[in-house]
């Protein structure tokens, strides 16, 4: 996921480098572009600064369900910073690495997958 100012700007500069658009608007608060064999999501949503957060940070999807895998997770002492509700991604866990890099760990909820 990558934090930017201009969305439209930005989906210009990543189709100049061959990526095209898969989901979301240039015009909107998100895209999901494919470039090569890379996905890049983008944002219009600034990053927590508070948490001193980057302009990058990883996403993944889950392939277990989320209960489950935060049990899993707490068992393996990986500190689980939030367990949040994203409007565009459903519910998701925040870890961070141990640099403090954010890695957000999502499960699609199925009526936001349009």
């Amino acid at each position: 996921m990558v934090h930017v100012g201009d969305m439209a700007a930005a989906v210009a500069f990543y189709e100049k480098l061959g990526g095209e658009v898969n989901h979301g608007d240039r015009d909107g608060e998100w895209v999901l572009m494919q470039v090569g064999t890379a996905q890049i999501g983008l944002v219009t949503r600034p990053p927590d600064a508070a948490r001193g957060a980057s302009t990058v940070e990883l996403n993944f999807s889950a392939t277990m369900p989320l209960d489950k895998l935060e049990q899993w997770l707490r068992d393996n002492d990986v500190k689980i910073v939030e367990v949040a509700r994203d409007l565009d991604l459903g519910v998701q866990l925040h870890v961070e690495t141990p640099d403090g890099m954010p890695i957000k760990i999502h499960q699609v909820e199925p009526e936001l997958m349009v």
